[in-house]
């Protein structure tokens, strides 16, 4: 069919080229001069690198490069079965495309907006036929990215939802249909891991090499949140993050902090301007002081355990050659494990002294890097020693005190913000993990990982980070608690007041 776009911008490129490698008749209108015309002879070369790449084929590619052509004015779109805008990210300048739209095509045309942060009921507001307009949200690059959000507005009919799924599927792409609600389901899905990311390092637990470590090695994202921000940008994610924030009458478990906000101001923008978390071109970490332990010349020192992990941390620090003591008098220290709660906390109420106590991060006892978590006034000599020693066999990090260590407190996050999302039916379950997925490329969608893990597990740790800071970004969502206390899948949707009841 005949497909417009109208924007011819990053995104109005992609999803043009998108549409005519699909087989559609794709016009592309600017409202500036030569744009579209710009953006045809670039969509030419993208197509000719993806045929050398073998992503398409050379004939796939001159038959989409036909497929494509100029309009001069918006009248030329008239006999367009679908409209996608994708032009700035202002309100008033999509309402306006809108309202010259609607003037210019069928009424049986299907009008899409590509936005990424605007209500979609807002932009449709002055529309004279709401009932076919949707959003339409692809993600940049289009060709790579194989999610697009679709967003329903209050009128929209069920005969446009279905065109709209059937015209993205067609493009080989995966639909989820999302509720019009700030941020939709992607970039609010994302906000839990960078904003969790944040908070360790400003909670003094961890510097931003050693939280980027645990994310990548242990609990496998394709990048750190603190590389993943250098990469796409203060510039972009800090904005973001706070009109979020704002937006979601300053929900705590989407708040940033100052040092993000700091950066944003002072220019620090990461990788496009040579400093952000790291300093670039050569990626230097800021190391702080728990970074690394003096070397230590002393044996291994001998360790007690105790607490409800004390079997499973004396098997694994025995087979690492750490000698355990069962006498804690005997110890130079005593080692714990914890699920939600700091070391401290966990050492007192064992009756062992904060002092002489250490903890294990045993979430994933065979994780490629062991976290090693440090309560004040505990000799530093002692504990370089151990995690010396613990070096000879695999990746150490010491870390400050803090409930959740580094990978409880980021996965945790991750969960609890996608069970909200679930809560108030952005999306279903199912999609918000397909979203989650291809999105964000996370390894696991949150929901099955927190099948994986134990809902019940994940209500403890909240449960216990709660507890130790009285900070409500920990408060546990009431759907995950449900699904723990019966037994289900947080892939279990929650039932539908609106469905039809059967009768008998």
């Amino acid at each position: 069919m005949r497909v417009g776009v109208v924007g011819a911008g990053v995104m109005g490129r992609g999803i043009a080229a998108a549409a005519a490698v699909a087989g559609h008749e794709v016009l592309l209108y600017d409202v500036i001069p030569d744009a579209a015309q710009t953006a045809l002879d670039e969509i030419e070369q993208s197509l000719e690198r993806r045929a050398l790449q073998g992503k398409i084929t050379e004939p796939e590619a001159v038959l989409a490069r036909g497929r494509l052509r100029a309009a001069g004015a918006l009248t030329e779109l008239s006999l367009c079965r679908i409209v996608v805008e994708a032009v700035i990210e202002s309100l008033e300048a999509k309402q306006q495309v809108f309202s010259a739209l609607e003037d210019n095509v069928g009424t049986d045309a299907i009008l899409a907006t590509n936005t990424s942060s605007l209500s979609v009921a807002v932009i449709a507001r002055g529309t004279a036929h709401p009932e076919r307009f949707l959003g339409m949200h692809f993600f940049n690059p289009v060709s790579a990215m194989d999610l697009v959000e679709i967003v329903p507005g209050p009128a929209t009919g069920p005969e446009v939802l279905a065109g709209a799924q059937a015209f993205i599927r067609g493009l080989g792409k995966t639909d989820v249909v999302v509720r019009d609600s700030p941020g939709f389901l992607v970039n609010l899905a994302g906000r839990a891991l960078a904003t969790e990311a944040l908070h360790i390092v400003q909670d003094g637990a961890a510097s931003f090499r050693q939280v980027d470590t645990v994310a990548r090695r242990n609990l496998g994202f394709p990048l750190g949140p603190f590389e993943l921000m250098d990469l796409t940008g203060m510039d972009v994610n800090y904005p973001v993050t706070a009109n979020l924030f704002e937006h979601n009458f300053a929900d705590d478990r989407l708040r940033s902090t100052w040092y993000h906000r700091w950066l944003f101001e002072a220019g620090m923008l990461g990788r496009k301007t040579g400093q952000g978390y790291y300093a670039y071109p050569e990626r230097t970490p800021d190391l702080s002081a728990q970074d690394v332990l003096p070397p230590s010349g002393n044996d291994v020192p001998a360790v007690a355990v105790a607490g409800e992990f004390a079997a499973l941390l004396k098997d694994w620090l025995t087979e690492r050659g750490v000698p355990v003591t069962d006498v804690v008098a005997d110890a130079a220290l005593c080692v714990v494990a914890a699920e939600g709660l700091d070391a401290s906390r966990t050492a007192a109420a064992l009756g062992v002294d904060p002092r002489r106590t250490v903890a294990l991060d045993l979430w994933d006892p065979d994780a490629p890097v062991t976290v090693l978590m440090v309560p004040p006034g505990v000799p530093t000599e002692t504990v370089g020693a151990l995690a010396a020693h613990l070096r000879r066999r695999q990746d150490v990090e010491v870390i400050a005190d803090t409930p959740g260590y580094i990978g409880q407190r980021l996965l945790a996050a991750v969960i609890n913000l996608a069970c909200d999302i679930a809560q108030r039916r952005i999306a279903s379950p199912a999609d918000i993990d397909t979203a989650v997925t291809l999105g964000l490329g996370y390894p696991y969608g949150p929901l099955t990982w927190a099948d994986q893990v134990g809902p019940g597990r994940i209500v403890r740790i909240l449960d216990g980070m709660f507890e130790a800071t009285r900070d409500p970004r920990y408060r546990c969502s009431p759907w995950l608690r449900r699904r723990a206390a019966a037994g289900l899948s947080c892939l279990e949707p929650d039932y539908d007041p609106g469905a039809p009841v059967p009768q008998l």
